[in-house]
């Protein structure tokens, strides 16, 4: 009964405070009890059968009536003139078991209760839980009026209603309080989330049409709306943030009333109204001596709320300035910094690069300056956020930058991310927890990405371990998006990780991989979210080429696989998902995107060609070399150089496919336009920048260079020979048997081939 009755009370706005949790104090119960009751405006008083305790008998006036405690608390509440709702429970109320009382105290309660029946007092009575739940609700309409009341009372610093229990295993005292704002729940959550997705939603197709043909600019609109969608429960998480540590100005208050009713255009608008007089207010609290920093806050954070608003309607350089206000005004407050970095992080991610570095390079000195003057021990949460917000920046300036510095940023963020977990535990921050986890999941797997060998592996198992960590809470009846963007996540590491092991494991990899997109698929449908769910089939597709791959590189070696590896199935389905795919990733809309699936559609037919003979196989590789020519419409040298690097040495493979598929002279054409694709590959993939795909593009050169001197005869075909082994031996200086077995075994095949080749030639090129 407790419990129905806190419940029915907390509906009202109230906080339950018993009188079992008082502080030690050195007054007398009665006095505390008399002060509690003093600060309230009304006190309901339930009676049942038990008497409970009470004070010494024996320290009773002479001729003073017994009373027990919670019977004291109603005659205090008479005497100081408080409101008094009184229930009275029938005999037959379903009471909880309890010790039985004495017949002493047993009759005192009886006394008690027949007073009440003769006396004065208009008391209601209860028969059942059901009854007491509503007849307490019922109680809303008079508390409504006590507290239109109570807020016009400007005297009172804080207003509390207090409420006395006795409940079914006796009688038990407590005492409901209303916080300071009288109601925590002074805006519609619900109503608010609903306007800014929408506001969101119609800023960003707006400034899309504006942008005409600038797919560019459409693709920063549509990352940026994207944000902003991912980024409104964490504003309105702010928004309680700030009513709950009782920052919340009057101001502020009606500011997230009309966001709920109007939308931002109105908050915002309401905001801006007052900037003059918030900026005359500030300016005289920053120049008081003796102001204290807490009431400077205060105001600050309805620039904050601006500020954030003003995000939602794409107006960024606007919602800059005035995050650099606010940060200006108090330079040492965390949460104001931490905000405006967490917002450049953002900018900075989709805006043009060289702009974008600019700023994710200004966040990184802003989390920096933030640690150094927040304490861990004196406001752990702001530490944590700080951390979290550094390993963000750094993952970013990472992912963007080449060679052994980029590494060092991202083995910098995992650092971060795991001394804001050291705050953010699952027990004490869960949800925070599960976003950090998720963070490290994805600096590990770029971690994974870019380190070879053993090393590269164990980044990779680490950041599976963050993703499913991270799973356990968000799940899908919860979070779906969150769940969903988790999965996808963890879907591309099990890629990685399937690509590196060969063997059962590597299978296995790869099958939880695609049970994993499988999943996100589950929430991210096109009809709902079409461009998460062109990403996901996209990276079904990938993860389904490796499969299919797997299933012909490792096919008849190994009985088990066999039974659950099918080639063909495999890359049929990542050809549909592709397909899919470009159903929503179209050149004019989304160009990237489109020449990205182009790509990786041109694999998998590519693998299609390989394994299908005659003329259907032909036709397959063909449609391999449209996509791939598709793609390098968008991927240009001069824009997105190592994209571009990559589609060209996959129309070098497929050139090559096509030249031994074909002969004469048609095929000799294909094989040299395979090699004029991987020297163009090369000008990008240095071994300096990128090793790995100079290896990769090294030997692929070499494998064509030697099938062009087999069919060419003389000094010419010597030559193509020649050069084979030396860019084979280049990928080889890379792909050793301890860091990539499986390439370094198909480099010395091509080597062997093309020294045996030279070999049988060269007598004949030297006798007379």
């Amino acid at each position: 009964m407790r419990e129905d009755v806190k419940q029915a009370l907390l509906t009202m706005g109230c906080m339950p405070i018993e009188q079992t949790n008082f502080a030690p104090d050195y007054r007398t119960v009665r006095q505390m009890i008399e002060e509690k009751i003093a600060d309230c405006e009304a006190v309901i008083h339930i009676v049942g059968m038990r008497y409970g305790a009470e004070p010494d008998p024996s320290t009773l006036p002479e001729g003073a009536a017994r009373r027990s405690y919670t019977q004291m608390e109603a005659d205090i509440a008479r005497k100081l003139g408080k409101k008094l709702y009184l229930f009275v429970c029938s005999e037959d109320f379903p009471y909880d078991q309890a010790p039985a009382e004495r017949e002493e105290l047993q009759g005192l309660q009886e006394a008690y209760r027949t007073e009440i029946a003769k006396g004065e007092t208009v008391w209601t009575k209860v028969t059942n839980r059901e009854e007491l739940d509503r007849k307490v609700r019922e109680l809303q309409f008079e508390l409504d009026k006590l507290k239109g009341k109570i807020g016009k009372d400007r005297r009172r610093v804080a207003v509390s209603l207090a409420v006395l229990l006795l409940l079914l295993g006796g009688i038990v005292i407590g005492m409901w309080r209303l916080p300071a704002v009288v109601n925590k729940k002074v805006y519609d959550r619900g109503r608010a989330r609903e306007q800014l997705v929408t506001d969101i939603k119609a800023a960003a197709q707006k400034q899309i049409a504006e942008a005409g043909d600038d797919w560019r600019k459409k693709i920063e609109i549509e990352k940026g709306r994207d944000q902003r969608l991912a980024d409104v429960d964490r504003l309105l998480d702010r928004i309680q943030q700030t009513f709950d540590a009782g920052a919340a100005t009057e101001s502020y208050r009606e500011a997230t009333k009309l966001l709920a009713a109007k939308g931002v255009d109105e908050a915002l608008a309401y905001l801006q109204a007052r900037s003059d007089q918030r900026k005359t207010q500030i300016e005289m609290q920053t120049n008081r001596r003796d102001q204290e920093e807490a009431d400077l806050r205060k105001l600050l954070e309805e620039d904050l709320l601006a500020a954030s608003l003003l995000e939602t309607k794409f107006r960024f350089d606007d919602a800059e300035t005035k995050y650099r206000e606010v940060v200006e005004k108090s330079v040492s407050w965390p949460k104001a910094r931490n905000d405006f970095a967490g917002f450049l992080i953002q900018r900075g991610e989709v805006i043009d690069p060289a702009a974008g570095n600019a700023k994710l390079r200004e966040a990184l000195e802003l989390c920096r300056g933030t640690l150094a003057f927040t304490s861990r021990q004196t406001a752990p949460q702001d530490w944590a956020g700080t951390q979290n917000n550094l390993g963000n920046v750094l993952t970013a300036l990472g992912e963007r930058i080449s060679g052994e510095q980029g590494v060092q940023y991202l083995e910098q963020s995992v650092a971060a991310f795991r001394a804001a977990l050291e705050v953010r535990t699952r027990e004490q921050m869960p949800q925070d927890w599960a976003t950090t986890q998720n963070n490290l999941g994805i600096v590990l797997t770029d971690l994974g990405q870019r380190v070879s060998g053993e090393q590269g592996a164990q980044y990779l198992e680490q950041s599976v371990a963050a993703f499913r960590a991270a799973l356990e809470l968000r799940t899908r009846e919860q979070v779906p998006r969150d769940w969903a963007m988790t999965q996808n996540n963890l879907g591309a590491v099990l890629w990685n990780l399937g690509q590196r092991v060969s063997g059962e494991q590597g299978v296995q990899y790869l099958d939880q991989s695609v049970a994993a997109f499988r999943a996100a698929l589950e929430v991210y449908t096109r009809e709902q979210l079409p461009q998460q769910w062109a990403m996901t089939q996209n990276n079904l597709g990938n993860v389904l080429t490796a499969l299919g791959e797997r299933a012909n590189r490792e096919q008849g070696t190994n009985a088990e696989l066999n039974a659950v590896l099918d080639n063909a199935q495999y890359l049929e389905q990542s050809a549909a998902a592709f397909r899919a795919a470009l159903e929503v990733y179209t050149r004019e809309q989304l160009p990237q995107q489109w020449a990205m699936a182009q790509n990786n559609l041109g694999s998998v037919l590519r693998d299609l060609g390989k394994q299908t003979s005659g003329e259907q196989g032909t036709q397959y590789l063909q449609q391999s070399v449209t996509a791939f020519r598709a793609a390098l419409e968008v991927f240009t040298r001069e824009q997105l150089p190592q994209k571009w690097a990559m589609a060209q040495n996959n129309l070098g493979v497929v050139f090559t496919d096509l030249g031994q598929r074909v002969s004469g002279e048609q095929g000799a054409q294909y094989l040299e336009q395979s090699v004029a694709a991987c020297r163009a590959a090369l000008e990008v993939f240095t071994r300096e920048q990128f090793a790995q795909q100079w290896a990769m593009t090294q030997n692929n050169l070499g494998a064509v260079l030697k099938d062009l001197g087999e069919r060419t005869s003389g000094n010419q075909g010597a030559q193509y020979l020649q050069r084979s082994i030396e860019a084979t031996e280049s990928a080889l200086s890379i792909f050793t048997p301890e860091a990539a077995p499986y390439q370094n075994s198909l480099a010395r095949a091509n080597l062997e081939k093309a020294r045996a080749a030279l070999d049988k030639i060269s007598p004949a090129l030297n006798s007379p």
